[in-house]
């Protein structure tokens, strides 16, 4: 009975990769608005607070000395109603390295408990956190590794608690106004709700980016991205195209493939993002069929590089 229950719980809150006997997949929700809007391409994303949730490497080569951000999504709005909240931020330690630190908490609606007759005794909010620390360093000018580790906590149901250790690897190569990334993510232990282990949604991507000055303040920048999920074998993949004016003002439009033999959503994305004296907003809008249960997310993100 404890199996079904737990099992009843994961297939009711699944995320976004509904991938058989994996847990924790708001892991591959990313809080970041601006990756977001671009189809998902985080792993070639450029420096910024939400970079420990993308390529942390990428804050080794920031010409900043470091950056703070806050985020809120509604991941699901039509169907789940799902909310991710994040904080993240990362310093540079001298001219060569990083370290990034950040936190996610993802809630899912309340569902009705009952007894045994049936009778509605309360109510329980499902929720997930991370803990997340990264260290990243510059071996050459243009060439950066990074490595992060997260502390994750589960709990589905008043007896569906768990918890799990997991690492991500990064690396960021950036020769003028190329960029080049490469992302192993969620490597790390299962997490047991009490009757067997439940794997991470571990991934490996590779993307490239390409930044064209069209005019001394109007640039243009193409991104894409493919992934590799490794516990259930399913492909991902992501374009997104970004103009900007005088720094100040960004337009961004995206998407991203899911394999659809693997039960993973496809989408498109739009997002706009402001910038004044170091302060960013960011949001980010997808778009996607009426029956998706992405359709209608939302993402919004404040903040702060110095």
């Amino acid at each position: 009975m404890k199996r079904i229950y737990i099992c009843l719980i994961l297939s009711v809150f699944a995320v976004i990769v509904p991938g058989f006997g994996q847990t924790a997949q708001f892991l591959t929700v990313s809080p970041d608005s601006y990756s977001l809007s671009l189809g998902g391409t985080g792993v070639i994303s450029p420096a910024s607070a939400f970079a420990i949730y993308n390529n942390n490497a990428a804050t080794a080569l920031s010409p900043f000395k470091g950056a703070f951000a806050a985020s809120y999504t509604m991941w699901q709005p039509a169907t789940t109603d799902n909310q991710l909240m994040s904080l993240s931020g990362f310093i540079k330690m001298g001219k060569r390295s990083a370290i990034s630190l950040g936190s996610r908490l993802f809630l899912y609606p309340a569902y009705d408990l009952s007894n045994p007759q049936g009778i509605v005794t309360g109510a329980f909010n499902p929720r997930e956190l991370s803990v997340d620390l990264g260290y990243a360093y510059n071996i050459s000018g243009s060439f950066s590794a990074a490595a992060t580790v997260h502390y994750i906590s589960s709990k589905m149901g008043p007896q569906a608690a768990g918890s799990a250790f997991a690492a991500d690897l990064g690396l960021m190569y950036q020769p003028g106004n190329l960029s080049l990334g490469l992302t192993a993510t969620n490597l790390g232990s299962k997490i047991d709700y009490g009757y067997g282990p439940y794997s991470l949604p571990a991934q490996i991507k590779l993307g490239a980016a390409y930044c064209f000055s069209l005019q001394e303040k109007h640039l243009l920048s193409v991104t894409v991205q493919a992934g590799y999920l490794i516990v259930n074998s399913g492909i991902t993949a992501g374009i997104g195209l970004e103009y900007s004016y005088n720094n100040l003002i960004s337009l961004r439009v995206g998407g991203h493939y899911g394999d659809p033999e693997k039960g993973i959503p496809s989408h498109l994305s739009a997002g706009l993002g402001l910038n004044f004296k170091g302060l960013t907003l960011n949001a980010a809008y997808l778009l996607a069929q009426k029956n998706s249960p992405l359709a209608n997310s939302l993402s919004v993100g404040l903040g702060w590089a110095f």
